[in-house]
């Protein structure tokens, strides 16, 4: 795709210089938003204008539907690792599509032209920030992986004098449309800092959820007697904070499998660090895979049983299963457990690893 962007970008620009006057009525500067179908007036005639504008027409059109279909993909991904809420997922009967995200994509969309009074000079300033912004985190997500994981097997390898250099171009950019406009940034900003704060309520909801318990046993105390509390399994203290409770343990449900081929303490703790600090689970299973016929490595349930006493919010189990690491057995282990596998973690695999991360099917890689 790049070497046709090279091509045919260069190519349409000096075609239009060639055509069109620069400044001036009809020039390029005057229909800088129709300069492709002006060319094909002025080089064939009016029916070869139309021809330009359907075309693209058909084109913008492919553009809008790529980007439904690719934030379909993209929302789905996030909540399915509650990231933004988990209604997000749920499917049209009449036509298995995710309605809620179609609809939200449209509305955040729509909001979007009527605030800007469908300025498209502003509007294509706005996609500016959200590429570049984008570009920057894609080449920082490169350098971070190429530190923090550079053994994990992989087809293109990046020499770090590329990843400095795109990534200071980038910015480089991102500074320059500031420079040029920086008002846009304003409406830009306003998107941006509503969606991180979605990702933040998602990511503290259950501290959130906490002290709002918390408020309510201050001002809404309950007036239940101490015999009947007793008898109440969720009992809070205050009038409606069993509905709380409830949603906290609720969110705090859902387990978290980790496949782990051997007992080392520091491997089994750095993934319960893990888990504790960025997932809201009270459930880890520790996961080991052997070969039939052989038995579990002496010692391994018993480092399990130690970490769970030394762990206490959060509960640890062993599971044992016959059969070699790889797709097969993350499938296996999903359908018989019921067990999304971005749920599922590893250690960061060798070069010797005789699958690809990607064949696992979503299965993340959490610890060096």
């Amino acid at each position: 795709m790049w070497r046709g962007v090279a091509i045919f970008n260069p190519m349409i620009a000096l075609l239009s210089l060639g055509v069109l006057p620069l400044d001036g009525p009809g020039g390029i500067v005057d229909k800088k938003n129709t300069v492709l179908a002006e060319m094909g007036l002025k080089v064939a005639g009016e029916n070869m204008q139309v021809v330009v504008a359907l075309d693209a027409f058909v084109v913008l059109s492919g553009a809008v539907l790529t980007a439904y279909v690719g934030v379909v993909g993209l929302v789905r991904r996030l909540a399915s690792d509650r990231v933004v809420p988990e209604f997000l997922l749920h499917v049209n009967k009449a036509r298995g599509t995710n309605h809620f995200i179609i609809i939200g994509y449209f509305l955040v969309a729509t909001s979007l032209v009527l605030i800007l009074h469908g300025d498209t000079e502003t509007l294509s300033g706005v996609y500016t920030y959200a590429f570049l912004g984008l570009m920057t985190l894609f080449g920082i997500g490169c350098m971070l992986l190429k530190f923090k994981r550079a053994e994990i097997p992989r087809t293109v390898i990046a020499p770090w004098w590329s990843c400095v250099l795109g990534v200071s171009m980038v910015v480089t950019t991102f500074m320059g449309n500031l420079l040029g406009d920086p008002t846009i940034l304003t409406y830009f900003s306003l998107y941006f800092i509503a969606v991180l704060s979605l990702v933040y309520i998602m990511f503290e909801r259950t501290f959130l959820l906490r002290m709002c318990l918390y408020c309510m046993r201050q001002l809404c105390p309950s007036q239940r007697s101490s015999d009947e509390d007793e008898t109440h399994s969720l009992r809070t203290g205050a009038r409606g904070g069993q509905t709380i409770a409830r949603f906290i343990r609720e969110i705090n449900e859902p387990a978290v499998f980790f496949f782990c081929k051997t007992p080392n303490l520091n491997i089994i703790n750095k993934a319960i660090l893990y888990v504790r600090t960025n997932e809201q689970t009270h459930t880890l299973y520790i996961v080991h895979c052997h070969p039939r016929g052989t038995p579990v490595p002496e010692g391994f349930k018993e480092t399990v049983s130690m970490f769970d006493h030394v762990y206490l919010k959060i509960k640890l189990n062993f599971l044992s299963v016959e059969g070699p690491f790889g797709p097969a057995m993350v499938e296996w282990v999903s359908r018989k457990y019921n067990q999304p596998k971005n749920l599922m973690f590893i250690k960061q695999p060798n070069y010797d690893f005789a699958h690809t991360i990607a064949s696992l099917g979503g299965v993340r890689v959490i610890t060096g």
